[in-house]
């Protein structure tokens, strides 16, 4: 019994450590270094999850209509910063229409 205890312990170590290892969605890592990256980690972070934008089921036009309200909303994005914001998630993480 000793023994199948160990091996447990072992296997659910070994489990954990997978887990921990695996890379997050999110992690900062799993978005592209292109424009409008920065805008995105520092303005849409602040109130949403970086998981939830990866898993938005969004399309193009969603995207512009979000960034817009989100604006309007409060959102810390500077007029120069929209159009790449837009492209960005719009390249990244647009829904097929």
């Amino acid at each position: 019994m000793k023994v199948t205890m160990q091996t447990l312990a072992v296997a659910c170590a070994l489990f954990i450590a997978t887990l921990i290892m695996l890379p997050r969605a999110d992690s900062q890592e799993a978005f592209p270094d292109e424009p409008g990256r920065e805008t995105l980690l520092l303005a849409c972070t602040q109130c949403h999850s970086i998981g939830k934008m990866v898993t938005a089921d969004l399309t193009a036009d969603d995207w512009q209509f979000i960034v817009y309200d989100m604006i309007a909303r409060g959102a810390p994005v500077h007029q120069e910063d929209i159009a790449d914001l837009t492209t960005y998630l719009q390249n990244n993480f647009a829904a097929d229409e």
